[in-house]
This record gives structure tokens, sequence and C-alpha cells, in this order.
């Protein structure tokens, strides 16, 4: 139309708000040149307070473990599709642990919110004998960006049934919630993260409601556009036995 002009986004970076509003631009531009000068800073105080944080917690045992986890997604518009695998070892990496096969799904409710569902098959190799469990997950997870960060926050409650048991396990009911960091710099095939998470065990039959943690300092390598490889150090606190823990984790999308 004659005499009609597009009014300018709510976005600093455009010329004509700059010029309408060259306090609000300067002080956009001061911000960005803060964030370039200090984001490798606060990157490597998040790690800082991650491994500083691992040595203050206590448990009263030590263990450690690896850990490799697999996973194969196929997205399908808003809705993602996957098969997962876990192999972990426990008593120093001496024997397995667990071999774990399952399905997943997410579903993508807005840009910055996504739910999701599984079920899982675990084989416990414990001595002598294999306990067959059969976990199940609901969750949540918010996700948002800022700067070169990438913050996301899942919500998930648990339940792991034992169809049959030498060791008088019970059902088990978990909610479980971890804040993930990643530093996303532009094209860089690496990023380096950090989590928390936390692990609340419900109050089940005899038990009463129990608290666990977990704190892993890594980095994600991505190989091509479609294939994430975790290389990440972990200290897992619970109630019994504190496990350090070196795992991989490779996801394709399909």
């Amino acid at each position: 139309m004659p005499g009609y002009e597009k009014p300018a986004s709510n976005n600093f970076q455009t010329g004509k708000n700059q010029e309408k509003n060259p306090y609000f631009a300067r002080l956009y531009i001061e911000s960005r040149i803060l964030l370039t000068m200090y984001k490798r800073k606060i990157l490597v105080a998040l790690l800082l307070f991650t491994l500083i944080g691992t040595s203050k917690l206590n448990a009263k045992e030590n263990d450690f473990g690896v850990w490799f986890d697999y996973s194969a997604t196929k997205k399908i518009r808003s809705v993602t599709f996957g098969i997962l695998g876990e192999f972990y070892t426990i008593d120093n990496s001496s024997r397995i642990d667990r071999i774990s096969l399952g399905l997943k799904g997410d579903y993508q409710f807005l840009p910055w919110l996504s739910a999701g569902a599984g079920n899982v098959v675990i084989n416990f190799y414990r001595v002598g004998y294999i306990e067959l469990a059969d976990r199940i997950y609901f969750q949540l997870e918010p996700s948002w960006h800022h700067s070169d960060f990438y913050f996301s926050f899942r919500e998930r409650m648990q339940i792991t049934l034992y169809p049959e048991t030498r060791t008088n396990a019970l059902t088990s009911y978990y909610w479980r919630n971890r804040l993930e960091i990643v530093y996303k710099h532009n094209e860089s095939r690496i990023e380096p993260l950090t989590d928390f998470e936390s692990l609340v065990r419900m109050g089940a039959a005899n038990f009463s409601p129990t608290l666990g943690y977990r704190i892993s300092v890594g980095l994600n390598y991505h190989p091509s556009k479609n294939q994430k490889i975790k290389f990440y150090g972990m200290y897992t606190d619970g109630s019994i036995v504190a496990q350090y823990i070196m795992g991989i984790g490779y996801e394709i999308r399909l």
C-alpha cells in the first residue's frame, strides 16, 4: 500500500530502532561486548563450580564404573520416536552392572517445551544370576537460550517394576530433576557442558523418601549434523555408594 511502512521489530539490532533509541542501542552493543569478553570465563567458572561441588558430597563407599549409552531417533513432524540402549559396569569396572534396551517418544508442544515417555527393559547382572526390571518414565523438559548458552531443565517421574527378584527388590518410584547447561558457539563441533541432577526416591512400602545427586562435566562432539558423541565424567552420590563414572553416549538422528 502507498504510504505504508512496516513497523520495526522490537529488536535493538535494527537500524531504525538504533536511530530512534540511541540509548538502548548503545546499551545493547555494550552488553554484547561484555558477553563476548566474559562468556568463556563464565563457562570456566561453571565447570570449576561443578568440580568443587563433587568434592563436597559424602558417601559411605566409593566405586568406579564405565557407562555406554546409545540412542537412534526419527522425527516425524512434532513427534520424535527412538530406541535406546545402556551398558554399565560397577565394582571398579570389574563386572557388568546392567544392560538395557528401550523405546521412547517425545512431542514438541512449543518451541521451548517438550514432553516424553519411555519404557526400558533392564537386565541387572547380580552375582550368579540376572535380575529383570521394567522401567517406565514420563517427563517434561523446558529449554531456552541465552547468548551462547543453552539451558534445559528436565522433570521426570520414573517407576521401576521387578517381575521376579531374589533380592526382595520392591517397586521403586523416583522423581528426577536435571539442569543441563551447554555452551554452543556458532558452528563449532565441540560443545562443553555440565549438568546437575537430583534423584528423590518417593516413599514406597517400607522406604522413606531418600535423596541422591549426580554432577557431571563433559563435552559433545558432532562428527556430522545428525550425529552426536558425548564424553563425560560423573559423580553420583547415592544413599549407600558413591560412584565415579567415565561415560560415552552416542546419538544418531535418522
